[in-house]
């Protein structure tokens, strides 16, 4: 999914935006009625965004064995466990879950929980490899309640364990290599500086003084 479309829109005044974002809230319909107006898809974008980055901070601070994500957890891993048993959780392929077929089983096992768990179909972005931090080519957009039965499924056996700890907003590896040499460069200037000489004496101790 590509992550353009999560900048701002500048041609939008403070007033359009908070009248969408009531007008969606109030709505509560379905994305696709919409594809054709850019402002609604950039504000689900920006909170799909804000919802991702909120996720990832949690799993990098807390066990994810303990975390809950919903009132209907149990509900929902038990639901996915019987309708997906064989469904690879660490990796996913997204060309898999995009199939017809696994659409329409999906679009299924959300219907379950449509009265059960607000906003169940909003376009939420879900990491394909769970090992992998959110980036452009480790993401993917799905509704609300498949993201919530992966992840459970992936936090209860423990296999967002490898984030537990981690920095949630690593700095790139340009920037962390500019530093370093910037380090290196100030620590070479100090040994230098502390081998040469003081200017204007002699090194040496001088004489005592005679009586």
């Amino acid at each position: 999914m590509s992550m353009s479309i999560l900048s701002p829109d500048r041609g939008a005044s403070a007033e359009q935006l908070a009248f969408r974002k009531k007008e969606m809230a109030r709505a509560n319909v379905h994305a696709s009625k919409y594809v054709n107006d850019a402002g609604l898809e950039e504000l689900w974008a920006e909170k799909a965004f804000r919802h991702a980055q909120v996720y990832f901070k949690l799993i990098c601070s807390i066990n994810c064995t303990k975390l809950k994500l919903s009132k209907f957890d149990d509900e929902l891993y038990q639901q996915f466990l019987t309708s997906f048993p064989r469904v690879k959780l660490d990796v996913i392929d997204e060309e898999k879950l995009k199939t017809v077929a696994a659409k329409r089983r999906w679009r299924n096992f959300c219907s379950l929980f449509e009265h059960h768990v607000e906003d169940y179909n909003f376009g939420t972005l879900l990491r394909l490899d769970c090992k992998e931090g959110y980036s452009e080519a480790n993401t993917t957009l799905v509704p609300r309640v498949q993201f919530l039965a992966i992840e459970i499924a992936r936090n209860r056996q423990g296999l967002n364990m490898c984030h537990f700890g981690k920095d949630p907003n690593p700095k790139p590896a340009a920037e962390e290599q500019g530093e370093a040499k910037e380090v290196e460069e100030k620590e070479g200037d100090v040994g230098e500086k502390a081998e040469e000489k003081p200017e204007g004496g002699n090194s040496e101790e001088a004489d005592p003084p005679t009586a």
